[in-house]
């Protein structure tokens, strides 16, 4: 065994695989249960993503209410707008986050029972 680059993505890979584990690009002879499994891992690392995402946006909310607390000086002066500005900013983009990790959830509910739950998908599930 050997690693070798993706001809696709250019990352490093074994040489016995038959999809690339970045993605997605196959290498040979692919199974269907090998595309299942592959689509598992990149919807599991979807959902990984958009949950790190949604807590960095929600300290980025709580870092725009602690400006807002130290502009208006512990809430006894009117403070500037730009507190306001980034915990709008960031409350819309935690509704969108919110919005396809929703998605990407029913999309992994759907996949899980369309294939009834394998062994293999488990893991990846």
């Amino acid at each position: 065994m050997t690693i070798i680059c993706c001809p696709e993505c250019n990352k490093k890979i074994s040489s016995n695989a038959v999809l690339c584990a970045h993605c997605g690009f196959q290498m040979g002879e692919v199974t269907e249960d090998d595309l299942r499994v592959f689509r598992a891992r990149k919807l599991r690392d979807r959902i990984y993503r958009l949950n790190m995402i949604s807590y960095a946006v929600i300290t980025v909310f709580i870092g725009g209410f602690c400006w807002y607390w130290w502009d208006s000086g512990g809430f006894t002066r009117a403070p500037s707008v730009g507190p306001f500005i980034l915990m709008g900013i960031a409350a819309v983009a935690y509704l969108v986050v919110r919005i396809l990790l929703f998605r990407s959830r029913q999309k992994r509910k759907l996949m899980r029972q369309a294939i009834k739950m394998s062994s293999d998908l488990r893991r990846n599930l």
